[in-house]
């Protein structure tokens, strides 16, 4: 048993995972986006928002459609993470940014949604893999992370 925790310690398959949930995450509502109910869905949280410049822009589907694009680039390269670290960091920092923009809409919205509470558990993972990309990225440069080898 001991030797399995080791294993499990020194390995990265908790990033893996990580990775993996936030590649599902985001693949699913991306992919939701390009939908009538969730375009119907989404209105009536974003109009009342500052994020209603999207509506303004492109039009209420358009605005979905935006939506959809920033959260399929960010699957696609959280997938490219896997075996670049550049394109990881990139995905990453827009699971950052979607969480921090998704969580300023609360002062807005006057309530505690759990729909966008839940952005608090997507920041604090991709801070974990962008840290683990961060490292594998500059490794060269001497950068070491404790627990990896």
């Amino acid at each position: 048993m001991n030797n399995l925790i080791q294993r499990f310690a020194r390995s990265t398959a908790d990033v893996a995972i990580m990775r993996s949930t936030l590649i599902f995450i985001f693949a699913l509502y991306g992919t939701y986006k390009w939908f009538d109910f969730e375009v119907q869905a989404l209105e009536p949280v974003i109009s009342v928002t500052w994020l209603n410049i999207l509506y303004t822009l492109f039009g209420i589907a358009g605005g979905s459609y935006f939506l959809g694009v920033v959260e399929t680039l960010t699957f696609l390269l959280l997938i490219a993470g896997f075996s670049r670290p550049a394109a990881g960091i990139a995905g990453s920092a827009l699971v950052i940014v979607t969480g921090l923009i998704t969580l300023s809409l609360l002062p807005q919205l006057g309530e505690v949604d759990g729909f966008i509470v839940k952005d608090v558990f997507l920041i604090s993972t991709g801070l974990a893999v962008l840290k683990h990309d961060l490292c594998r990225w500059n490794a060269a440069g001497g950068l070491r992370c404790e627990g990896r080898r």
